[in-house]
């Protein structure tokens, strides 16, 4: 089992591009997040979808007391100027300096350590400081499964 047998190729996040770019390329990928490239296009941080919307989404008093919120906060709903705006805004502001990234030639077991070491559901593969693609634990979950006769 290799890393490259599930590795997703994705496009690079960099400075000016928007957040509505990044989730974009996300949704259409079906990824959770993308590399920050710099401007010769070493990956120097990371971007996700999870750590944008809660910077943009959602107050920090909600999260606290998400445990005790009900259904009936429709009036704390986003309205469609603030998607707007949202969308329109700056990915650089949301970058994640953080970053777990691997060798195409890296274990199974490796990338899943390195993903609970960093608190998160992706790495990237890098090869001398070239981006290859993600890989996520849902594509580690599908190699498996493949892998697995039929009982």
């Amino acid at each position: 089992m290799h890393l490259l047998d599930i590795v997703v190729p994705t496009d690079t996040a960099a400075a000016g591009m928007t957040v509505r770019e990044v989730f974009t390329e996300c949704a259409e990928r079906n990824v959770p997040g993308l590399p920050y490239v710099d401007e010769r296009g070493k990956v120097v941080g990371r971007v996700s979808i999870r750590h944008t919307l809660k910077m943009t989404c959602i107050p920090e008093y909600m999260v606290k007391a998400a445990h005790l919120l009900g259904d009936a906060i429709d009036h704390l709903a986003l309205r469609d100027d603030e998607i707007q705006l949202i969308l329109d805004l700056p990915i650089d502001e949301f970058v994640l300096e953080d970053v777990a990234h691997l060798s195409a030639a890296s274990p199974i077991v490796k990338a899943l350590s390195v993903m609970e070491y960093y608190n998160t559901g992706y790495v990237f593969l890098c090869d001398d400081e070239r981006y290859r693609g993600i890989v996520t634990r849902m594509g580690i979950a599908r190699l498996l499964l493949k892998r697995s006769p039929v009982i």
